[in-house]
């Protein structure tokens, strides 16, 4: 192996090994999602001093070396060595040549246009709240470039008892397949113990940014009964109003981030609301043809309902109770799986391409 350039000069030689130290030292806290304070705990270190040190505004010291070194649990000789940096970071790392089919490197042309911060909307996984919750995702290239990292800031739209809000925060890495043209991303909330996956639709993007894509996610609900969940999210590029549910985004967005399928079915009831409540919006010419070409082409069916606790409560054996309900649901129009198709990006695609053409003929008339 190479070894590091000696300088003439000795303190222009210190300040370059101290720099690669540190750098060393961060690639190991960012692979290993070790934040300074942390890192400050575990070493014994004050958090003042950490910051000093990592920010270069501190010399290394051995007695700072050897706590950090315990704290993360690493040879000193792994960060200390005066081999080549590139080689010696590698070493550190562990880091394996990619598959063909898993891209993990964001130099690569797979990664072109999703590099970027998005906004995501989502429905709450409160069964008692009605509201769509948003957040901040980002993808970008990790320190030493080997990976992509993503970081996700979900808004509980609950505050504390001082008024501030109440975030969730994950850390992942994000991985594309060719051969499944599908984005992965697995997160991390380690302050509460939360592992959440996402999975949509890749597509390469040479010379433009994605706007959007509807991503299947699954994780656990909050509130006090936590149980395995699985929702739609949907990654945006442009901001949405679902504060107010009148809203034109709030309205679309209700409908696509439910578990729809190819099949439409809505109660009688619901759709007599529907013509009734969404009156004004089904007033021009267009949309009265297409709600008359949606009861022309309509099956008449007649649905029979009820939530399945109605029967759990009965004064029944719980092993007869199981056989029934299963029967029903055997029978019912429950699909197999939920899969998020083509069309289905394309009409929030198409949605928010129109929205992005108008603010940009705003703000050129402005």
């Amino acid at each position: 192996m190479k070894q590091m350039m000696w300088y003439e000069d000795y303190d222009e030689f210190a300040d370059e090994y101290c720099k690669e130290v540190i750098v060393r030292i961060k690639l190991i806290m960012e692979e290993r999602d070790i934040s300074q304070g942390t890192l400050a705990l575990k070493s014994g270190l004050g958090q003042s001093t950490v910051s000093k040190f990592l920010s270069g505004d501190t010399r290394v010291s051995l007695i700072h070396v050897a706590k950090i070194c315990r704290a993360l649990e690493i040879d000193p000789g792994d960060i200390l060595s005066l081999t080549n940096d590139k080689d010696c970071r590698e070493e550190i790392l562990n880091v394996s040549d990619e598959e063909d089919m898993l891209i993990y490197s964001p130099s690569h042309p797979a990664y072109k246009g999703y590099l970027r911060s998005f906004k995501v909307y989502f429905n709450s996984t409160i069964s008692s709240e009605n509201k769509i919750l948003q957040g901040n995702l980002k993808f970008e290239p990790s320190i030493n470039g080997k990976y992509c990292v993503a970081e996700l800031v979900l808004d509980t739209d609950k505050r504390k008892e001082n008024g501030e809000p109440i975030q969730k925060y994950y850390k992942g890495k994000l991985i594309i397949s060719l051969s499944m043209s599908a984005c992965y991303c697995i997160l991390t909330e380690k302050n509460i113990g939360e592992i959440c996956f996402l999975t949509f639709n890749h597509m390469f993007l040479f010379h433009e940014d994605l706007v959007c894509r509807l991503a299947c996610v699954v994780t656990v609900s909050s509130g006090g009964n936590k149980r395995p969940t699985m929702h739609r999210l949907l990654i945006s590029r442009i901001n949405l109003d679902v504060k107010n549910p009148e809203a034109e985004d709030s309205k679309l967005l209700r409908g696509q981030l439910l578990l729809n399928t190819s099949d439409i079915i809505i109660e009688k009831d619901a759709y007599e609301k529907l013509k009734k409540t969404e009156k004004s919006s089904l007033d021009c010419n267009e949309m009265r043809e297409l709600i008359d070409e949606f009861e022309k082409g309509c099956e008449s069916l007649e649905v029979y309902r009820m939530d399945e606790s109605k029967l759990r409560k009965g004064s029944y054996k719980m092993e007869d109770k199981v056989k029934m309900i299963s029967l029903l649901r055997e029978y019912s129009m429950s699909s197999k799986y939920n899969k998020i198709s083509t069309k289905a990006d394309e009409h929030i695609y198409h949605y928010l391409a129109q929205k992005i053409l108008n603010n940009k003929a705003f703000s050129q008339n402005t």
